[in-house]
């Protein structure tokens, strides 16, 4: 049976898991992602800022949850909130729910509609099961839709014919422990199925004024999938997971003092995906999921359903171009607890929406000029029609050498909290309809392989936003207030990637980002804080360095830095309370394999410092901690 992608057709280009830890730089380039095009691309020669976090990333770097994973990824801003919670975003507007960054997970959304952004608490696996996650940075509204405007996340987990057997991972560690174990096995020649439990603690961390923050986080998740390859031509795929959280937290009382309390969620998901797959250019596939996520938190829970449905058509028109198009429609119903402190209304909303794409991709001059030129027309029942159409041009004048630039609109529709009347004691909030944030985005980038050990990926950005939505105090009161679009701004940038196999034993990579943000208020009464808050809440510069080191066949020797320039204090901001200084991280680890199937692994995270802050608790109301410093034993073995 050969080897398949995560769209179920052969694939020779696309190794599986671990094999991307025996590649060279050179066949690295030659990796193939889905997520520029959906279609199958040789990185080297995509259009986009993109980053694949293989199983060698993984394993290499001891960081043990997705959204701390995305650290690898050149320009991607992590920072963890508490225990229980990060905030996650590219190229600027970080949050706890950065709403300007769409992440998928095998083809479904887990960006949630209700308040906008990722609960990060509730997306996990077993590290050793992922293929890969494929990261963009910049905008990919018009294969995805609304919302990915400044980025998209694509994590991708193994087909179950490359997950047979037994699966073991243990980690114990002074932050975090965690233990998954998975099966996988035929039901009969053609049918391959995997069945997977994880179980995680995270221990209360220290709040930002010393005190223990009371914010511990339990976690379990478990799941399947099964894939049945009825021919060479066709894929059919059937998954589905459950995840359950208890959670403590402590929120920042914002009429004074500080409240503890305890927040559970609980939640599933299944997904049928058809894929018919009869050339290189030609396929076509239909998927549909549910997802269902109860949330029973402080000071507003409430009850998502999600209902997907969505066709993919490839096919080639001539020998110089490639048409990728679909259509599809999704349903979100969301019930506000009624038993909440605050008093959401109505109780129950919904956001229906429906799109059909097209993307063209003609080759101008074969092998060396290609042109990708498409739309993503969208109708949604909260601001009507939405347009998000791109241009991006590569040229490739040798395989060493790719120069490539874009231009494209996407759009942020409101979240339904956002289009919602919220009260909260003599604290008001008024539904004022508010439209979509529109997006403008231009970049330029530059990828080389000057030799086989090195390879550079540069790129520079500038994007406009207008109708940024904020919170606008009424002229009576400042505690009666309504959501509005109330700001513009500008962000601009570079991102600098770098790989060099320095021998065949050892590997250094490395980024750096520059990112400046400027904006503005269109009304007159948004708080100054707010423009500030706009303009602060990520990192201005940012560098890491890895260093992967194979003392013997046997024992590696792992080692990362990264560099956090510090955020601007706000002290008029009730939600952003803490000072969020510069900070250098130094992680430390070694692994052992006695054999081909097991491997030890000891590290150390934050070597250099006790703890230190990374979030100023932007957006939700949680005291935010401290990350602390971290020894760590892991374990793995498969059989």
């Amino acid at each position: 049976m050969p080897a398949r992608t995560e769209n179920g057709h052969a694939s020779s280009s696309h190794p599986g898991g671990n094999e991307l830890a025996d590649l060279s730089l050179d066949d690295l380039m030659n990796v193939e992602v889905t997520s520029v095009s959906k279609q199958p691309q040789r990185i080297a020669d995509a259009p986009a800022s993109v980053t694949v976090i293989g199983q060698n990333d993984i394993q290499r770097s001891g960081l043990n949850t997705i959204p701390d994973l995305l650290r690898l990824a050149p320009g991607m801003d992590v920072a963890r909130v508490n225990a229980n919670e990060w905030a996650v975003s590219s190229r600027g507007f970080n949050s706890e729910l950065a709403d300007d960054l769409l992440v998928l997970m095998d083809g479904r959304s887990i960006y949630t509609p209700t308040f906008g952004g990722v609960l990060w608490n509730t997306v996990d696996y077993p590290l050793g099961d992922l293929d890969r996650i494929e990261v963009i940075r910049g905008p990919g509204a018009t294969l995805w839709g609304s919302n990915a405007v400044n980025g998209v996340v694509n994590i991708i987990t193994k087909p179950a014919d490359q997950t047979q057997g037994v699966l073991l991972e243990s980690r114990i560690g002074t932050d975090e422990s965690d233990g998954s174990v998975r099966y996988g096995g035929q039901i009969d020649d053609l049918t391959f199925f995997r069945a997977y439990a994880k179980y995680g603690y995270t221990g209360s961390q220290i709040a930002y004024d010393g005190d223990v923050n009371h914010d511990q986080y339990n976690t379990l998740h478990s799941g399947f999938r099964i894939d049945r390859y009825t021919s060479p031509t066709d894929t059919l795929t059937l998954q589905g997971d459950v995840n359950e959280q208890q959670i403590k937290e402590t929120y920042i009382g914002v009429l004074g003092g500080d409240s503890e309390g305890n927040a559970y969620n609980h939640g599933g998901n299944i997904l049928a995906r058809w894929t018919h797959t009869t050339s290189e250019q030609e396929s076509t596939s239909v998927q549909m999921y549910y997802n269902r996520q109860d949330q029973v938190v402080e000071p507003a829970g409430f009850n998502e359903a999600d209902y997907d449905l969505d066709f993919q058509n490839r096919f080639a028109l001539g020998e110089r171009q490639e048409i990728t198009w679909g259509t599809g429609g999704r349903e979100n119903q969301i019930t506000w607890d009624a038993k909440a402190p605050v008093a959401l209304e109505p109780r129950n909303r919904s956001l229906f929406l429906i799109n059909v794409f097209i993307q063209d991709q003609i080759s101008i001059v074969p092998e060396r000029v290609e042109l990708s030129l498409g739309t993503k027309l969208e109708y949604n029942n909260q601001t009507q029609f939405e347009f998000d159409p791109s241009a991006r041009l590569a040229w490739t004048p040798d395989k060493q050498n790719t120069v490539w630039g874009a231009i494209s609109r996407s759009t942020r529709i409101p979240s339904l909290y956002q289009d919602t009347r919220n009260t909260f004691g003599p604290v008001s909030i008024v539904p004022d309809n508010p439209s979509s944030e529109k997006t403008i985005s231009y970049e330029l980038g530059y990828k080389v392989q000057p030799s086989k050990t090195v390879t550079l990926d540069a790129t520079g950005f500038f994007n406009t936003y207008d109708g940024l939505i904020l919170l606008i105090p009424s002229a009576a009161s400042p505690l009666n207030q309504s959501f509005g679009n109330a700001a513009t701004a500008q962000s601009s940038g570079a991102e600098l990637a770098a790989s060099w196999q320095v021998t065949p034993q050892w590997k250094l990579a490395g980024s750096y980002s520059l990112l400046k943000v400027v904006a503005a208020s269109s009304v007159a009464r948004v708080p100054v804080s707010s423009i500030q808050t706009i303009e602060g809440n990520s990192p201005e510069n940012q560098f890491q360095i890895h260093s992967y080191y194979d003392l013997t066949r046997s024992l590696q020797f792992n080692g990362s830095a990264y560099y956090v320039q510090g955020l601007p204090v706000i002290v008029s901001d009730p939600f952003r309370n803490q000072n969020v200084g510069s900070y250098f991280r130094l992680d430390l680890g070694m692994t052992w394999k006695p054999r081909e199937n097991m491997s030890f692994s000891v590290g150390v995270q934050n070597l250099l410092q006790n703890r230190h802050a990374e979030s100023g608790s932007i957006g939700i109301s949680v005291v935010p901690s401290e990350v602390p410093r971290s020894v760590y034993a892991q374990f793995e073995m498969t059989f």
